[in-house]
């Protein structure tokens, strides 16, 4: 299946994005709960791509459960303060690998 790569590619490169923003939350506001969110998201995200070699399903099932959750933090998030940042683009980028996770997951049970 030619999809290993670029399913492995796009959940590290989410979670690099994730924790990086997690960072920017710390380092601009002081914020220790963006920090530990973003490297415990970041780590889901990695451990997606890593096991979708060897265990497509796990990665899979992961990928999708931890990009469901922070779209709807940054859903929520948005819906309370009104602030587009970082709730827009983190969000936005989480509903696209969720629906990136389905994709592939209907393709690896079809």
């Amino acid at each position: 299946m030619h999809h290993h790569h670029t399913a492995a590619y796009v959940y590290v490169v989410y979670g690099v994005i994730v924790l990086a923003g997690g960072i920017f939350g710390y380092v601009k506001a002081k914020s220790t709960p963006s920090l530990i969110s973003g490297i415990v998201a970041a780590i889901v995200a990695i451990a997606a791509g890593v096991l979708f070699h060897h265990h497509p399903k796990v990665g899979v099932g992961l990928g999708a459960l931890d990009s469901l959750a922070l779209t709807i933090v940054f859903a929520s998030r948005y819906a309370t303060t009104k602030n587009p940042m970082p709730a827009i683009p983190i969000g936005a980028l989480s509903l696209l690998v969720f629906v990136y996770s389905g994709y592939l997951l209907m393709k690896i049970l079809g």
